[in-house]
Parts: structure tokens; sequence; C-alpha cells
């Protein structure tokens, strides 16, 4: 592979990473579970590339440099950011991935570090997916088993989805069928404006 071709493809696919990240601050991702996760190591592929086969340059050592400076400057305040960026390059926290329908798709996930695990309501948009619903999960769990938090002696986020069902959709909200313990409810949930 030529250098031309490789600067190329690494510049095609920086910026289909960076448009992902983008994206993520406005509840968008690429189309699928692993689209972003495939996207992510790609980049960091190339990244590793680029970096080796062009090292004698002495943009790509500040590059290079850069990007660790930015690594470790994540891990300075309790490495919550690290820990954000472990998190959307890789599967950690994330828990269920149910298909609702072709459109409608739900994920069981931990989206930081330090958040606890909520369900995320995904619409397919041609190639990208928007987050139109996040809730918490203790709270899903709680009104299916009819149970307060204090009051369980389990792990109620710990708990898996056994089924969950697109009952309907409306204009305000979007309802959902779930199976906790081998009990069922219909719960409606608010979409975001």
């Amino acid at each position: 592979m030529t250098n031309k071709i490789l600067f190329i493809f690494y510049f095609i696919t920086t910026l289909i990473f960076l448009i992902g990240v983008v994206l993520s601050f406005y509840d968008y991702s690429y189309l699928g579970y692993y689209a972003d996760k495939i996207i992510n190591w790609l980049w960091l592929g190339f990244t590793f590339i680029v970096i080796f086969r062009f090292w004698k340059r002495k943009s790509i050592k500040v590059y290079f440099f850069s990007l660790l400076a930015l690594i470790f400057l994540s891990i300075l305040p309790m490495a919550i950011p690290f820990f954000g960026i472990a998190n959307y390059f890789s599967t950690i926290g994330d828990y269920q991935q149910i298909e609702l329908n072709s459109t409608y798709r739900i994920e069981r996930t931990r989206q930081s570090a330090l958040s606890m695990p909520q369900i995320y309501v995904y619409e397919k948009i041609g190639i990208l997916e928007k987050n139109i619903c996040r809730l918490s999960y203790s709270q899903i769990v709680e009104e299916i088993l009819n149970i307060e938090r204090y009051e369980a002696s389990i792990d109620i986020e710990m708990l898996p989805i056994q089924d969950a069902r697109l009952i309907g959709f409306k204009s305000d909200s979007i309802g959902i069928e779930y199976q906790i313990s081998q009990k069922k409810k219909i719960i409606y949930h608010k979409l975001k404006k």
C-alpha cells in the first residue's frame, strides 16, 4: 500500500470516526450495535499503522504524543473521561441488546463508569440510529416485580430481560412489554423531545 493511499484511508477512517463521536453527543449513532465499535477499532488500527510507518516525521511524533497526552489527561480527574473512552471503544458495561422490530431496538447498558444501568431505546433512521428514550433499568425492574429498591434482597440491576416486545407507538410515548423473572408488564415510556 503506497503512502498516499494509506493517508487517504486514514483520513477517511478518521473522518468517519469523528462524525461518530459528534453524533453521539446528539444521541445518534451509526446503524447497529457493532458499527461504532468496528469504526473505532479500525481508526485505532490505522492510527498505529500510520504512526509506525511514518515515525521519522516530526508531525507524526507530535500527533502520537498528543494522543498519549490526551489519554493520560483523561485519567487525571478520577479517570472518569478515560472510562468514558473505554466504554465508547468497547462493550464494557453493555449487558443486553434486543431487537423489538426492524425499526426499534433496546439496549441495557451503562454508558459511563459512574452511571447506573439504563435502557436506551433506539430508532433506526437510514444508516443512523437515534436514542429516542432513556430510562433507569432499576425503575423498570421495580415496577415489573412490584418491589421497592430498599426492599430488594437481590441485585435488581443485574436481573436480565428475558423478553421484550414492542406494543405500541404514540406521538409522545412508546409501549414495551418486558418480561423479567417470569413476570410481564407493559410500560409506556415518554419520548425525548
